[in-house]
């Protein structure tokens, strides 16, 4: 983050976000928080722009009652563009399709005090008897047993998510059946689990789950039958904003780096 490339890159970034966008990026107190925000906003206009072929100073987004983030687009758009985003530890993640989709990321973290049994143990309210066990079952590593843990919770708030209903719903009214012949490993990907909702299967979603890189969980909830898998691809912050156009033209962009740079790293 100290390179002039980078410090470069921000400087523009700055410029091609509302400036409501731009403000809420600074509520983040770590640096890496700031940034994931930064890009979790520039992701969707990217893909936006590439899915609707609309100009990127074209594009508004707005949040429903509950704020969950769209883009503006009228009634009879088609195609339409439905998106969700993710971040934590290293990753950003981004979904989109033409139904409702939701996407969570999270980082396995056995560095807990806790194992993951005593973990699902104290979350055992928002998890089935069968989830419980997919986590506590059979003889197998603490890891493997968090590996359980991080998915099935990717699961439930990819749904949460994709249906903006939040967790007034409840945890345990969302519930999977996991294959049990799957093993959730990095590099690995299946759309093989079942949904379920307060005990009724539902088919009309597909759950696409990644294992990207050595430790980050991945599920993406979308309202379709479709099986096929598409994997994720990775990007730049420089390839998000290549050809973008300025639309927060009354920013500075170097009190913006300034206060991005003031911020403190994480200290985890």
């Amino acid at each position: 983050m100290t390179s002039p490339n980078f410090q470069n890159i921000f400087r523009k970034a700055i410029l091609c976000l509302s400036e409501t966008e731009v403000e809420y990026q600074k509520r983040f107190r770590f640096k890496e928080d700031a940034l994931a925000c930064l890009i979790g906003k520039l992701m969707p206009r990217k893909a936006a722009v590439l899915h609707t072929n609309r100009q990127w100073n074209s594009l508004e987004f707005v949040k429903n009652e509950s704020g969950k983030p769209s883009l503006r687009q009228e009634a009879t758009s088609v195609p339409r563009f439905e998106y969700n985003v993710s971040h934590q530890g290293d990753l950003v993640v981004l979904a989109t399709g033409e139904t409702r989709i939701g996407v969570d990321v999270m980082r396995i973290d056995e560095s807990r005090r806790e194992t993951a049994s005593e973990q699902v143990d104290s979350f055992k309210r928002h998890f089935s008897e069968d989830e419980i066990e997919s986590v506590k079952g059979g003889d197998k590593s603490d890891l493997k047993r968090w590996q359980a843990f991080y998915r099935i919770w990717c699961l439930k708030e990819s749904i949460l998510k994709a249906t903006g209903v939040g967790l007034p719903d409840g945890l345990h009214n969302h519930t999977f059946q996991l294959d049990p012949i799957y093993e959730h490993i990095p590099g690995s990907s299946t759309t093989s689990s079942l949904y379920f909702h307060q005990s009724i299967l539902q088919l009309q979603w597909t759950f696409e789950e990644s294992y990207i890189g050595e430790n980050h969980c991945v599920a993406v909830a979308s309202e379709s039958q479709s099986k096929e898998f598409v994997p994720f691809e990775m990007t730049t912050l420089s390839e998000m904003i290549d050809e973008a156009d300025f639309i927060n033209v009354t920013a500075d962009p170097d009190e913006e780096l300034d206060a991005f740079m003031e911020k403190p790293n994480k200290p985890f």
